[in-house]
């Protein structure tokens, strides 16, 4: 049996994007409105993966659809 491989320095660990995070909500659009609320409980409960989805939301939908 060989030696496992051993490394010399910590791993280096990449903070997420910020961007990732941002979401420009369009005023009248209920969808955003949905979204920007999940997206303030994910970041009080410090839910990252809720964060991202709700700001994709925001990011990708078409807005001016009430979804």
């Amino acid at each position: 049996m060989t030696e496992p491989s051993r490394y010399p320095e910590s791993p280096v660990v990449l903070p997420l994007d910020d961007w990732l995070y941002e979401a420009h909500p369009v005023a009248g659009c209920s969808t955003c409105a949905k979204a920007v609320t999940a997206l303030e409980a994910a970041k009080k409960s410090g839910d990252a993966n809720a964060r991202f989805e709700a700001a994709r939301i925001v990011r990708r939908h078409p807005h001016g659809a009430t979804a």
